[in-house]
């Protein structure tokens, strides 16, 4: 029987690049110490982790001590330890897609919500939701509707993986600045009921953070 090592993630007080990995380990039940750094003191722990960034994942086991930056490496390895990273290849080839193509809509989004003053720059978060979002949004909406169509219930397979969590955290921040962009898209709508219901993540969510993007 195979012994789950001792995890500490590493991020500032937010939600940000932490929050699909928060997901997936309330999903699993996975224990772990959330390390909430405050923005104060980032200058001087920024040169005691590795790239200079966070998240870090710090597990500590009978392999020894693995130190493992990156939120998208991070959240790839605790899906392969978790079991959500799908159960066939075909499996995890979808659910590397979904996940590389949600990358691409948050950092466009990051682009907008993280710009100085982006609270009122009205103009530049309507143009992404007019030109860039709509894109993203048909697609995952036939993605949904394929994957129904193969008797699944997520995006790649009968069981969320780690690019639902992804997923999940990206539109709910886009739902959060702009509480109408899923209308009329029951797929994406059905897909985000869906988590939010999930064990483990219901009751992580009714008592997470408040949100960075919170208008």
């Amino acid at each position: 029987m195979s012994t789950q090592p001792e995890r500490e993630l590493i991020y500032f007080d937010t939600r940000g690049r932490a929050e699909p990995i928060r997901l997936l380990l309330a999903y699993t039940r996975t224990p772990y110490s959330d390390r909430g750094i405050k923005r104060s003191d980032w200058p001087a722990l920024k040169s005691t982790v590795p790239l200079g960034q966070v998240p870090v994942l710090v597990e500590r086991g009978a392999e020894g001590e693995l130190v493992l930056p990156q939120s998208q490496a991070i959240l790839r390895h605790l899906a392969r330890a978790l079991d959500a990273y799908g159960r066939t290849e075909h499996e995890r080839a979808r659910c590397d897609v979904v996940a590389e193509t949600v990358v691409e809509l948050r950092a466009a989004f990051n682009r907008v919500a993280h710009h100085p003053g982006w609270l009122e720059d009205q103009a530049a978060t309507d143009a992404h939701y007019r030109d860039t979002f709509p894109r993203f949004r048909a697609w995952f909406e036939r993605t949904l509707e394929e994957s129904e169509g193969r008797g699944d219930r997520f995006s790649a397979a009968n069981e969320p993986t780690y690019a639902d969590f992804l997923a999940f955290d990206t539109l709910d921040a886009h739902l959060l600045v702009q509480p109408s962009c899923l209308d009329g898209h029951g797929a994406s709508q059905r897909f985000m009921d869906d988590m939010r219901a999930l064990p483990g993540v219901a009751e992580y969510l009714a008592g997470r953070r408040p949100s960075d993007f919170a208008r």
